[in-house]
């Protein structure tokens, strides 16, 4: 247990721990399955954040990815003008029956919106996320000991 919470603590600063749990939410509900862990680890690499803490939140939120997948594409489909997409299971086959290629083409256009809204949504609920995080982390950090000599 001690070497798993080492490594997910390592060189975690109040700023760089509420950036990680930001950018672990924020993509971590990206309405796109399996592409969140690449995208946060890439992320995560570039602005030198713990990555597995990063990856880790992602996993956490994952519940709420799902939760939020049909809104997004719902607000995506609003957003940019597109037919109204019936997304029940019973009429997605009807769907796929009638003409599986047209199918496709509007799910993937609605996927595309879904992500499209999270894009525009992910920088500022990230930032508001940081912000209210980081007085928290703050709080519960230990602040680190002056070095006297």
């Amino acid at each position: 247990m001690q070497p798993a919470r080492n490594l997910l603590t390592q060189g975690m600063t109040p700023r760089k721990l509420a950036a990680t749990v930001a950018l672990g939410t924020v993509v971590g509900i990206v309405p796109a399955f399996g592409v969140s862990s690449a995208i946060s680890t890439a992320i995560a690499a570039r602005f030198r954040l713990n990555i597995a803490a990063t990856v880790l939140v992602g996993y956490l939120v994952h519940p709420l990815q799902l939760l939020l997948a049909i809104p997004f594409i719902r607000l995506g489909i609003f957003v940019f003008g597109l037919s109204e997409l019936r997304l029940s299971l019973d009429e997605m086959i009807a769907m796929f029956k009638a003409d599986w290629l047209d199918a496709l083409n509007k799910l993937w256009m609605a996927n595309l919106a879904g992500f499209s809204v999270w894009a525009l949504l992910a920088l500022p609920l990230g930032g508001l996320l940081y912000l209210l995080l980081l007085p928290l982390f703050k709080k519960v950090l230990p602040q680190p000991q002056e070095v006297r000599v």
